[in-house]
């Protein structure tokens, strides 16, 4: 299933590639494809999970803009593992 991501969220993906170092490309070169395993799906949504703990919430613990960008984000990459 090709997601269609949005200009921001195609930094945002771009910018946790770069955090990441490598350790999940074919994950990431699968996003873009269309192609992501249940594995790859996962492991993404784990990265986004964290992006968001260390710099999407306020001291509070509620989202703030860039944490909101992230929900959905991850609402968006979750969408085929949770229609299956």
């Amino acid at each position: 299933m090709k997601l269609a991501l949005n200009d921001r969220q195609k930094q945002i993906v771009s910018s946790l590639r770069v955090k990441d170092a490598g350790k999940n490309a074919a994950a990431f070169d699968n996003l873009e494809k269309g192609e992501m395993t249940f594995s790859e799906n996962g492991a993404l949504c784990g990265l986004i999970n964290a992006e968001f703990m260390m710099e999407g919430i306020l001291p509070n613990f509620e989202p703030n803009e860039y944490g909101l960008e992230l929900e959905s984000l991850l609402d968006l990459i979750n969408r085929p593992r949770l229609s299956s």
